[in-house]
C-alpha cells in the first residue's frame, strides 16, 4: 500500500509540475467567467434560474473531457518519448503498479477537474442567479445529473486514451484517436439507429450516455440501464487487461 502512495504522490507532482496542467486549469476558470456573463446578458429578462445555469454549464464539460483526454493519452506515452521510463523499470517496484498508480492520477484529474467545474459554475450561478437557488424542482436532479452522467463519459474516454498511450507510446496518436471518437461516435450511433441496425446497441459508445433512462428513452430497444453498465464494465475491463499485458509482458527499449 505505501509502495502505491507513494507512486500516486510522485505522478501528482510530476503532473502539477508541468505547466500544461495549470494552463488548462486556467482556461476551465475563464472560459466559466465568459460563458456566465454571455449568459447573464442573453437570458436577461426571462425565467432563466440557477439550476438553468448548472445543466447548461454542463455542457462546458467537453472541454474538460479534450483536457482529461490530453492528460490520460500523455500520462504513460511521454515517459518513454522522453526515455524517463527507464528510471521507473529500474525501481524495485512490479510494472503494473507502475501502471495503476498513473491510471489512479488520470481518475483523480478527472474527478478534480469535473468538481472544479461544478464549483465554479455554483459559485458563479450564486452570483448571477442567487434568488433562484432555492427554486426546487426537476431542473436539480436535471442539471446535478448532467454531471454525474458526464462523468462517465469522461473517464470512459480517459481511460481509451490511456489505453493507446500504453499500447502505442505514441501521444499524438493516443489523443487523436479519443478526440476522433469524441466527435464522431455520436453520429455514427445515430445513423445505426435510424436505419435500426439492432447491433449497434452493443457498441460502447452507445451505452455511456445513461441520461436517456433517467429523462428519456435508450436509442436502441431492448437497452436496459443494467445492459449499459455491463456493456461499459465489460470493455473496460478487456481493454485494461490489454493494456496491463501491453506494459508488463513486451520488452522495452529506452
Amino acid at each position: 500500500m505505501m509502495s502505491y502512495l507513494h507512486l500516486i504522490k510522485n505522478e501528482h507532482m510530476k503532473l502539477f509540475k508541468r505547466p500544461r496542467i495549470w494552463i488548462l486549469i486556467g482556461l476551465m476558470v475563464f472560459m466559466n467567467i465568459i460563458v456566465s456573463i454571455f449568459f447573464k446578458f442573453l437570458f436577461k429578462g426571462t425565467e432563466f434560474t440557477f439550476w438553468d445555469y448548472i445543466q447548461v454549464s454542463s455542457y462546458l464539460l467537453i472541454v474538460i473531457q479534450l483536457m482529461c483526454i490530453i492528460v490520460a493519452g500523455d500520462i504513460v506515452s511521454s515517459e518513454f518519448e522522453k526515455g524517463t521510463i527507464k528510471f521507473l523499470f529500474t525501481r524495485p517496484v512490479k510494472r503494473v503498479k507502475i501502471l495503476i498508480s498513473k491510471y489512479i492520477t488520470v481518475l483523480y484529474i478527472i474527478i478534480l477537474l469535473v468538481s472544479l467545474q461544478l464549483f465554479m459554475s455554483g459559485i458563479l450561478g450564486i452570483v448571477f442567479y442567487s434568488e433562484t437557488l432555492l427554486t426546487l424542482d426537476q431542473k436539480v436532479l436535471i442539471g446535478l445529473a448532467s454531471y454525474l452522467f458526464n462523468l462517465i463519459e469522461i473517464v470512459v474516454m480517459s481511460t481509451i486514451a490511456f489505453s493507446f498511450s500504453t499500447i502505442t507510446r505514441s501521444s499524438v496518436f493516443s489523443i487523436a484517436v479519443p478526440v476522433f471518437l469524441l466527435f464522431t461516435s455520436s453520429a455514427i450511433i445515430t445513423l445505426l439507429d435510424h436505419y435500426h441496425y439492432q447491433a449497434g446497441k452493443y457498441l460502447l459508445f452507445a451505452n455511456t450516455n445513461i441520461m436517456p433512462y433517467f429523462f428519456g428513452q435508450p436509442l436502441f430497444e431492448g437497452m436496459t440501464l443494467t445492459f449499459s453498465i455491463i456493456n461499459i464494465i465489460l470493455h473496460l475491463v478487456v481493454l485494461f487487461v490489454f493494456t496491463i499485458l501491453s506494459f508488463t509482458k513486451r520488452d522495452v527499449h529506452v
